[in-house]
């Protein structure tokens, strides 16, 4: 695992594309879909709190570069450039009872708590993401960009979560299990 799972830094993010799933830890930024939404975002409240013409505020990392929308169609360019932080089911399992013996609940709880599911597939965003920043509002056209709960569109041999036992280390889920 190239990057641990970090609150506010470092998110968890589930991608389903062409019916094949996948987990990722990378930086946050990487994920809000469309970027030009983003930027347009940014400078329509500079201008309401009267700042005006900043230039730009998107920092172009490697794994984007060139890539304003990351859609369907793009994430074939997408996916090499990101499999240093692609992770197993297996291996975020492991990372998380280790956390848990090392860190509160807490914090571990909300670092290890899946962000982001991007559907692929669907054309379809949910976000869990915690802090104000909306990704669900930066979709391409043709998307839908949700905040709600996807914990259970996730298939149970992906869900890191649960021990080999069957018990939801964060109880993410209550009692049940899918």
């Amino acid at each position: 695992m190239l990057l641990e799972p970090k609150a506010l830094e470092n998110i968890i993010v589930g991608v389903l594309i062409d019916n094949h799933f996948k987990w990722y830890v990378s930086q946050k930024d990487l994920w809000f879909l469309d970027r030009k939404k983003l930027e347009e975002a940014y400078r329509k409240k500079l201008k309401e709190v009267g700042l005006g013409n900043m230039g730009s505020f998107i920092e172009e990392d490697d794994e984007r570069k060139g890539i304003d929308i990351l859609d369907e169609d793009s994430y074939a360019e997408f996916a090499p450039r990101m499999a240093k932080y692609a992770v197993s089911a297996k291996e975020l399992r492991e990372r998380l009872k280790l956390n848990l013996l090392t860190e509160t609940k807490e914090d571990t709880f909300y670092s290890f708590m899946p962000s982001l599911y991007v559907n692929f597939d669907k054309r379809k965003l949910y976000s869990l993401y915690s802090e104000p920043a909306s990704y669900e509002d930066f979709v391409p056209e043709n998307w839908t960009g949700v905040y709600e709960d996807f914990l259970t569109y996730i298939d149970r041999a992906e869900k890191y979560w649960y021990d080999e036992n069957e018990i939801d280390l964060l109880n993410l889920e209550g009692s049940s299990s899918n």
